[in-house]
Order: C-alpha cells, then sequence, then structure tokens
C-alpha cells in the first residue's frame, strides 16, 4: 500500500512538474513578444491570430526550460534560464528603440564594437544604473542558488532526458511543418519585419544556425560553367578584363559613404526654416541620381559597405549576419577593388573612425586595399558633441590619396559625422537648421534638430570636397551615398517614399558624364559605376552587368556567391586568383628622425622628432607604452628619467578605447652619453610588423 501511495505521489510530482515547464515557457513567450512589441495586448494578439509561430517560439523557449528536468537545482536553473531571457526581452526592446534594427544572434560577435561605443548611445548615469541593476541580479540569482530548495525526491535522469529529446525533435518537426506550409520562413530580407511576422525567438534562433551562403539546389560545375560562358570569359582568366580596348576613361573613382544620410525633407509633416541639404540635393538635378535600397536602419554600416565592396547580395547571407565578422576575416573575395587593379588602380579605403571599428584592418587586407587611413592616421581638430569625428578632414585625406602616386586612384571614404545617437536634450546653441513644425515631443524635436545640423554640415563637406575635386586637375567620378537611416524611429508612413530601407545616391563627375537616373539594389551600384567607363572585369561585376534583366538574375547570382565563398571556386578553376594585400595604414609615412633629452621644472623630459605624429601618437621605450604629449605634428614629450645608451624608441598609432597598436614606426636606438641626441634605424626583426601590428 505505501509503495502504490509513493508511486501516486511521484505521479502527481510528475504531471505537476510537466505542467510547470509547459506554462513558464509559454509565460516567458508572451513577456519575450510583449518587448518585441512594446505592447502587452499585441503578445496576446500574437498568440491569438498567429498560433503557429506562438507555439514554435514556446517550443523553443521549453526546450530551454526542459533542461531543469534533469537538475536537482532545479528552482535555481528555472530563475536562470527565465532571467536570461527576459533579458534578451529588454535588450530588443532597447536596440530597437535606438537604432529601429532587433536583436539578433550576429549582434554576439559585435560586442567588442558596441563596447566602444556605448557612451554615445548611453549616459553614464543609465549605463551605472544597467551596471547595478544586473549586479543586484547577479546576487539575488547566487542568493536563490544558495537557499532555493533543491528536489527531494530521486530524479529519473534518462526518462527525463527522453523527454527533453522528444521535445527537440518534436521542436524540429514543427519548424519544418511551418516552413513548409509558409508560416515561417528561413531568410529574412527584412529583419525588423521578420521578427514581427515570425517572433523573436525563432528569428534569434535562425541567426544562430543560418549563417553564410546556404548551398543552391541547382549548384554544379555545369551551372557555373553556363553562368561563366554566358559572360564570355575564360576561367583561366576570370579576373582579367577580355576587351580592354572598351574602356573609355581611367577617372579617379571615390565611393563616398555618408553616414545615417538622407533628405530628411522626405519627412511628410516636419518643416524646416531651411532645406539641411541644400547642394546634395541640387547635385541630384545635375548628375546621375536615384533611390538606393540598403539592408539595415540605424546601423550595420558595415553591411552596407559590403554589398558595395562587393556586389553581393546580403539577402542570400544569414538573418542579420555580418560577413566582416565572418566569412572575410580570413577569406578573401572579389571587390570592385581587386577589378579596379586589373586597370591599373592604387586602392585606398578611408575613414574617420577607428581601424578596429566593425575589424575593417584585418577585413580590407581581403578586399583588395593597399591603404587604409584610419582616424588613427588624421589630425582630427573637430568632433561633433557625440564625439564623432567631423567629415571635413576627409577632404584632405582623399587629397593625399590621389596624389600619392601617378596611376589613377580607387577611393572608398566611409564618413562617422551623422552617427547616433541623437541628444533629446538642447545641446545647440542657435543651430542652423530649425524644426519650425511638425514634432510635438521635445526630446524628439531636438533629436531631429542636432541630426539635420550634422547632415547639414555634412553637405558643406560635400560642396567643399566637389570644389577641391574640380580643381585638382585629374578626371574623378564621386559617388556619394547614404549607408543607411538614422535611428529617429520613421516608419514607412512618415516618409513620401513610403520605405525606411532607401536612401538616395548621386554620381558626380568632372568630365561630362551623361545623366542616366536609376534606382539601384546597392550591390549594383558599383557595376553600374564600371559599366559607364566600359570595365568588366572581375566575374561577379560582369554578371551585374550582363544579367541584371535576365529570369535567373539573382538565382546565378546565388551560385556564384555559394561558389567563390563556401563552395569548390569553379568560377576561378578551382584556383582564387585573390591574394591577401600587404595593407599600408595610413598615406604620410610617420617616423622618428632625433631623440633629445630636456630638464624642465625639475622634470626630465624625452622629446621624440620625427615626422606625421598626431594625436593618436604614443612613444614606446623598450616596448613599454608612455602618457604622451602631443605638441605638434613633428614632436613628441614623455616624462621619462633614465634615458640611457641603446634605449629602443618606438612611436605607435594607438586606438584611443581599446590600447590597440595599430601601427607603429620602425625601432630607433638612442645612442651615446645623456647629452647626444643620434638615433638610427635598426633592422631588428622585432620592429618588424607582426599579424596585429603594422609599419607605415
Amino acid at each position: 500500500m505505501e509503495s502504490k501511495n509513493n508511486k501516486r505521489f511521484l505521479g502527481i510530482i510528475y504531471i505537476k512538474n510537466i505542467l510547470q515547464f509547459i506554462v513558464l515557457p509559454v509565460i516567458l513567450e508572451i513577456i519575450i513578444e510583449a518587448f518585441n512589441r512594446a505592447s502587452i495586448i499585441k503578445s496576446f494578439k500574437f498568440m491569438i491570430f498567429s498560433p503557429v509561430q506562438f507555439i514554435c517560439n514556446t517550443i523553443f523557449v521549453a526546450i530551454t526550460v526542459m533542461v531543469g528536468l534533469m537538475l536537482k537545482r532545479r528552482v535555481f536553473y528555472l530563475c536562470l534560464v527565465s532571467f536570461i531571457w527576459i533579458l534578451m526581452g529588454i535588450t530588443n526592446r532597447i536596440l530597437l528603440a535606438v537604432r529601429v534594427t532587433p536583436f539578433n544572434a550576429m549582434d554576439l560577435k559585435l560586442i567588442d564594437t558596441a563596447r566602444t561605443i556605448l557612451d554615445q548611445y548611453f549616459s553614464p548615469v543609465k549605463i551605472a544604473a544597467t551596471v547595478a541593476a544586473i549586479a543586484m541580479v547577479v546576487v539575488i540569482m547566487f542568493i536563490i542558488f544558495l537557499k532555493a530548495p533543491k528536489v527531494e525526491y530521486k530524479i529519473n535522469f534518462w526518462k527525463n532526458f527522453a523527454l527533453f529529446c522528444v521535445a527537440i525533435i518534436v521542436g524540429i518537426l514543427c519548424i519544418n511543418v511551418a516552413t513548409s506550409k509558409g508560416y515561417l520562413a528561413k531568410k529574412f530580407p527584412n529583419l525588423t519585419s521578420a521578427y514581427q511576422k515570425y517572433g523573436f525567438v525563432y528569428c534569434f534562433e535562425q541567426g544562430f544556425i543560418n549563417h553564410g551562403v546556404k548551398k543552391p539546389s541547382d549548384y554544379s560545375k555545369n551551372k557555373i560553367d553556363k553562368i561563366i560562358d554566358k559572360l564570355g570569359s575564360s576561367k583561366d582568366d576570370a579576373t582579367a578584363d577580355i576587351n580592354k580596348t572598351n574602356v573609355k576613361k581611367k577617372p579617379n573613382i571615390i565611393f563616398l559613404q555618408l553616414e545615417s544620410f538622407f533628405d530628411i525633407n522626405m519627412a511628410k509633416d516636419i518643416k524646416f526654416n531651411q532645406d539641411p541639404i541644400p547642394y546634395f540635393n541640387s547635385l541630384r538635378q545635375q548628375y546621375t541620381s536615384g533611390y538606393l535600397n540598403v539592408f539595415n536602419v540605424g546601423y550595420g554600416t558595415c553591411n552596407t559597405e559590403f554589398e558595395i565592396m562587393t556586389s553581393m547580395n546580403l539577402d542570400d547571407f544569414g538573418p542579420g549576419e555580418f560577413p566582416y565578422k565572418t566569412v572575410l576575416r580570413n577569406k578573401t573575395v572579389e571587390s570592385i577593388a581587386y577589378d579596379l587593379k586589373e586597370y591599373g588602380y592604387r586602392t585606398h579605403a578611408i575613414h574617420n573612425n577607428d581601424a578596429t571599428f566593425y575589424s575593417r584592418k584585418t577585413v580590407f587586407k581581403n578586399l583588395g586595399y593597399d591603404t587604409f587611413t584610419s582616424i588613427e592616421y588624421m589630425n582630427v581638430n573637430e568632433y561633433t558633441y557625440e564625439g564623432w569625428a567631423k567629415d571635413k578632414v576627409l577632404t584632405n585625406e582623399i587629397l593625399k590619396a590621389i596624389k600619392e602616386n601617378d596611376a589613377p586612384d580607387y577611393i572608398y571614404t566611409i564618413s562617422v559625422q551623422g552617427h547616433g545617437s541623437y541628444p533629446t536634450s538642447k545641446v545647440l546653441e542657435n543651430p542652423e537648421i530649425q524644426v519650425v513644425s511638425g514634432v510635438e515631443n521635445e526630446g524628439r524635436k531636438n533629436a531631429i534638430e542636432y541630426y539635420s545640423n550634422q547632415i547639414h554640415e555634412m553637405d558643406q563637406f560635400i560642396k567643399e570636397l566637389t570644389d577641391a575635386l574640380q580643381n585638382c586637375g585629374e578626371d574623378t567620378i564621386l559617388v556619394m551615398y547614404g549607408d543607411h537611416l538614422p535611428g529617429l524611429g520613421f516608419s514607412e508612413s512618415d516618409l513620401t517614399n513610403n520605405s525606411i530601407y532607401q536612401t538616395e545616391y548621386v554620381i558626380w563627375n568632372n568630365f561630362g558624364m551623361a545623366k542616366e537616373d536609376e534606382d539601384v539594389e546597392t550591390y549594383q551600384l558599383a557595376p553600374k559605376v564600371m559599366k559607364s567607363l566600359g570595365m568588366t572585369a572581375g566575374v561577379i561585376n560582369k554578371y551585374h552587368q550582363t544579367n541584371k534583366d535576365s529570369e535567373e538574375y539573382l538565382s546565378g547570382l546565388q551560385n556564384l556567391e555559394y561558389d567563390i565563398l563556401y563552395g569548390d571556386q569553379l568560377a576561378y578553376n578551382k584556383v582564387s586568383p585573390y591574394k591577401s594585400t600587404d595593407l599600408q595604414m595610413g598615406i604620410d609615412k610617420i617616423s622618428i628622425d632625433e631623440i633629445q633629452k630636456l630638464e624642465e621644472n625639475d622634470t626630465d623630459y624625452v622629446v621624440v622628432k620625427g615626422k606625421n605624429f598626431n594625436k593618436s601618437s604614443r612613444v614606446m621605450v623598450n616596448d613599454k607604452t608612455f602618457d604622451t604629449e602631443f605638441i605638434d605634428t613633428s614632436t613628441l614629450r614623455i616624462k621619462y628619467d633614465k634615458l640611457a645608451s641603446l634605449d629602443s624608441f618606438v612611436v605607435a598609432q594607438v586606438d584611443k578605447d581599446s590600447g590597440y597598436v595599430v601601427g607603429k614606426t620602425k625601432e630607433s636606438l638612442y645612442y651615446g652619453s645623456a647629452d647626444e641626441t643620434e638615433t638610427t634605424e635598426t633592422s631588428n626583426p622585432e620592429s618588424q610588423p607582426s599579424e596585429t601590428e603594422s609599419i607605415n
């Protein structure tokens, strides 16, 4: 009798536990979707009107919860997993508010990037409050770990494990059925819409398991051969232009990617005292222009430049994927830089922000760039209120790249001035651009007004740049466009073009090219420019130029993308013609000419004389980095009272946020007694570039 009672008791407990492991995931899913939709009512609507999607999302949550069936510390585990899911929901809501695009799995690869700009989006008080809240939760979780009751009866591990496995199988089956019936999708052309349609949990999970270009069902040697044959190219010479006599000109080609830049006059109800971007809008009337269909809103600059540089379609990659953080970190790929090298171009990248941002210093080697001038190699004197370098510094850097040699130059320039966040308090005194009407909320008005004045200054920079290029004495094409809309909360209904995924582009030139307006996808812009010059080098480039209007255009492009990045590289006869470049940091060589000892006010200093120093320069003595005073472009000073013969001096260009050494000079040795200043460069192997440090 006692045995029967025990079995009945355990049976009741077992059923009760199973119910708990069903009810908790449902509750968590409702909470997660409430954050995703900014409304508990909309969360319940999602459950009622999209039951298949809701169930699939809940099953994923349930699988993580059911791990607790096998644990003695069940209460602690359920609290922990609940906290993690709710934290993910909160993070999603914050990112939707800040940048419009939701939290996705690939964001976890951007933690290093996010850390460097955290203070631009959140005040120190908010950051401190967040850290304190997380710390409090950690303390609570620790107390729960110590105090929460353990399961007192013996757990039937294998039975519970079998249930866990069944849940996984059911989840996989449900996803496959829902996908086959059209309730779910595995490709998300619009990530924000997908999160609303399919649910946060499912979309986030897809970001983990679905990345890279999937192998097309018709991928084969025969398929790639047909594509290449239609291009009129030989696979043995796939990167070369078959008929270079068709090249009309070899002008300098400059791409200017303008951070968060778009014509805010398209906001339907907002009126300004004057046009914020009058010069850019005048250029749209004179030169080839149109809408550019971009991939993100409020963030994702590197994805826009990925599509521009490679002419590959991000729709074919995983949801929210950043190829800069995945495949391009260790693989070369055809790009406009490599294609233009076929015509004798020198290739440059310029960015008035950190070299390590989005791993550009690593990736640009695999995209064919000869030089990369980042903010560590610039003398920046003006910054926005939010701490971003103003774009006017880029004019001189572009001209330096053009004058570096006699070859035609391709320059990809990435601006940063328009970057968020946009302060909701009034920080500009007597701004030139003012919101006259259409915005009731004072905080939003301040943010829009701040943004409008930044793009107004960017517009003035464009004028200065085109004037300089007009007078530089060389034929030049300047392709200008916004990388994405700003994170100001615009919806499609707020804009006259009814799209938050369109910016504008203009192709300026100083030698009379015909005006040919056209709306294009981001990945079509570079082939359009090269086609206008008769340049057909490159498989991807020529494919766009010859197949844009074909029925198999996108499927053929996906085949090429898969083949080149993940397949057998059949398009190149199985051997990629692209080799990583020996990336030179900066145009101007930074060097040490002289080392001097100086005593001033009873303090011993060492003065380093040289060329092209800036505020990112740091003096290293015997491999130790010292706090460095920037005097001018030829003078640095450090406090140092132990100067001795054969002390090793190096000037390093250092990332201000991480302390990462972006590049450094060759080693110089100090010779002789304290009053001697002779220096010499050595060929010591330790002074040569490593994988993470480069010599100018």
